[in-house]
């Protein structure tokens, strides 16, 4: 990637990197050190990319492995809609590429189509830093007990955001199916295009949801996105609890409702691995 290429279509302090360990790790850096909303720090290449629940995330060259520092105006309480914000700004950034994307809950931007299996064509990780704690992908109140999410003080959130852009997928190295922008196009993507149009999308998608109002557009759009609401669901929770019913909802705090198959009513699930089942 061309970094002075990349300064010049970005409207906010870039920080360009060869390789690193973690994307998310240097943007949270600068945003204990005070850099403003919306620095972006782009590798062309991860060493130690993590998903959503700490799976490893492969990064290689080609990719767009990206964090975005933001200084949402709200408290820690409504830091899940950050979540739906980066997802529609990865699906939209596909489809700015002629690339049709699904949004699966709770952070996977997926290419799908009739009778073929969906694949991973971006992820997103959301990590507020709340009262200097770092909190990644769970309500506050869950990884800080007794801390009340409303009075909390939220210092920044880093949003990371992987693009399989300029590369094929065997080059990804996963036994899960992933999707590439180049692979799905049939020919080569600008990794600097695709950079600046993630970064403007999600700052844009980043404001509108700071306001209720806001919020209701950006799950309408999500909604009209998923591949997740009104199918028949598992979703493996760490410590191995399982819940299996019918998605029926989000929330505000991101979580899903899941209607269970043994009909004894709603569960909500705020963190886990969703595979879609087929009906019964």
């Amino acid at each position: 990637m061309d970094p002075d290429a990349l300064d010049a279509r970005v409207a906010a302090p870039v920080e360009h990197h060869d390789t690193l360990p973690s994307t998310n790790d240097v943007a949270r850096q600068l945003g204990r050190a005070g850099e403003p909303h919306g620095t972006f720090v782009v590798a062309d290449e991860q060493t130690a990319g993590r998903g959503r629940t700490g799976n490893v995330w492969v990064s290689p060259e080609g990719g767009v492995w990206s964090s975005t520092l933001l200084r949402p105006d709200f408290s820690p309480a409504h830091v899940g809609r950050l979540t739906f914000a980066g997802g529609l700004a990865a699906a939209e950034t596909a489809e700015s590429f002629g690339v049709e994307a699904g949004l699966k809950w709770p952070n996977d931007v997926l290419v799908t189509a009739d009778g073929t299996e969906a694949k991973k064509i971006a992820g997103v990780l959301t990590e507020a830093v709340v009262d200097e704690v770092p909190v990644a992908g769970k309500p506050v109140d869950e990884v800080l007990p007794g801390t009340d999410p409303e009075s909390a003080d939220l210092s920044f959130v880093v949003m990371g955001i992987g693009v399989n852009a300029d590369l094929a997928p065997a080059d990804l190295e996963t036994d899960r199916a992933v999707a590439t922008l180049r692979d799905e196009r049939g020919e080569p993507v600008d990794p600097v295009e695709v950079a600046a149009i993630l970064h403007g999308k999600l700052l844009h998608w980043a404001e509108v949801v700071e306001t209720a109002d806001g919020f209701a557009e950006a799950l309408d759009a999500w909604r009209e996105r998923s591949v997740t609401l009104g199918e028949r669901v598992r979703v493996q929770i760490r410590g191995g609890e399982e819940v299996v019913g019918r998605a029926a909802r989000v929330t505000e705090t991101g979580a899903l409702v899941v209607e269970t198959d043994e009909g004894t009513g709603t569960v909500e699930v705020t963190e886990g691995e969703c595979e879609r089942l087929r009906p019964t």
